[in-house]
């Protein structure tokens, strides 16, 4: 009969139409929420990342063997550029090993390899643009900024040997490593001298904080690390006391060595873990505090700020500096290096946020205003 045969197609076609409907939907969507990703795209992340691992084990090398200061000397020189064979003499290096070296740091970008003929070594003909000499080798300027390519691979090794665990016991690891705290420490110290100290400091309670710490201030400095603040202080206001308090073995070391070859005796390096070591446990107050780069990565920040409240004077300051970052990690995700701060919080300032039962966690992004 035509009427159910009638049915059975008007059944068909609107299950064809609904599933064409469906299909442009979820086509739809996967669009608007980038869910429509190839697998080429998706490769070529995957590779991208490996590339910058492998590329930044190249800055690397060039930071730690003193490459990149032998190359800015020698472009210094002449304006012919270099050879490997120059480099080879000037740092005492093997050849070979600095032309494949060099080849790659000019693919990269970094350096820039001269017109002409030829590849032998005497043949290849490399510069080292002025704004990389002043990036990668010159620690006196503002824009130097490779200090934390000496932290990589300890951090790979973290995520390599370390991190697994932590993320089935939840419990992290402090900063102890010797690359990562010497890292941290010469990244500081741009900051410090060409922004903290000469611009920060001065306006401050219109110029208050500046004047206490020229004529005589007690100064705390909470997480002091390698001591690189408190000693740049110390120079800069030798009227003044500086105390830093810090819990990394490190550090501490890095910080007392510090003091004693720079022969102040208006520092001093405490050991918060120890009896008389901790902020609390001077009576005395402070007319500065310091949290520089800390309440982030400390496991309980909350006792940290209470000690340092304590611990202040009647119109003392206390100066926080900290990760920029939004509230929340959809705001976070806006900013596009936030897959570099996740990363780092992952194997650094999570890991260190955590390295205590019951630690806050925080992160690198979680320190919002």
């Amino acid at each position: 009969p035509l009427l159910p045969l009638l049915r059975t197609l008007g059944a068909a076609a609107a299950g064809a139409a609904a599933a064409i409907l469906w299909r442009r939907w979820r086509e739809r969507r996967a669009q608007r929420l980038g869910l429509n990703v190839t697998t080429d795209a998706a490769k070529g992340l995957v590779w991208t990342c490996i590339g910058g691992a492998l590329q930044a084990s190249q800055l690397f090398l060039g930071d730690k063997l003193g490459l990149y200061a032998s190359m800015k000397h020698l472009c210094e020189k002449k304006d012919s550029g270099f050879t490997v064979i120059d480099l080879a003499a000037s740092t005492g290096l093997h050849v070979r090993w600095l032309r494949e070296w060099c080849a790659q740091q000019a693919a990269m970008g970094v350096l820039v390899l001269l017109d002409g003929e030829g590849d032998d070594d005497a043949d290849l003909c490399y510069i080292l643009p002025a704004a990389f000499a002043e990036v990668l080798a010159d620690p006196t300027s503002s824009n130097y900024d490779i200090a934390m390519i000496q932290a990589v691979p300890s951090l790979l090794a973290r995520a390599r040997d370390s991190i697994p665990e932590a993320f089935r016991t939840g419990l992290g690891m402090p900063y102890d490593d010797e690359n990562i705290a010497s890292a941290i420490d010469r990244q500081h110290t741009v900051s410090i001298r060409h922004f903290v100290i000469p611009k920060l400091l001065p306006s401050i309670a219109d110029g208050h904080v500046l004047a206490k710490l020229e004529s005589g201030a007690r100064v705390a400095d909470l997480g002091c690390g390698g001591g690189n603040l408190l000693i740049e202080m110390a120079h800069r206001f030798p009227f003044s006391e500086f105390h830093g308090y810090e819990v990394s073995d490190v550090a501490i070391e890095h910080a007392k060595k510090a003091i004693a070859a720079a022969a102040l005796r208006n520092a001093h390096v405490h050991d918060a873990r120890k009896a008389g070591g901790s902020i609390d446990s001077t009576p005395a107050r402070f007319d500065l505090i310091l949290t520089y780069d800390v309440l982030h990565d400390a496991p309980q920040p909350q006792e940290l700020m209470i000690a340092a409240r304590r611990a202040l004077a009647p119109h003392g300051v206390w100066l926080i500096a900290d990760i920029k970052c939004a509230d929340g990690v959809r705001a976070n995700m806006r900013d596009g290096a936030a897959k570099t701060y996740w990363a780092f919080s992952t194997c650094l300032c999570m890991a260190s946020a955590l390295s205590e039962p019951n630690g806050k966690g925080l992160g690198t992004l979680g320190f919002s205003p």
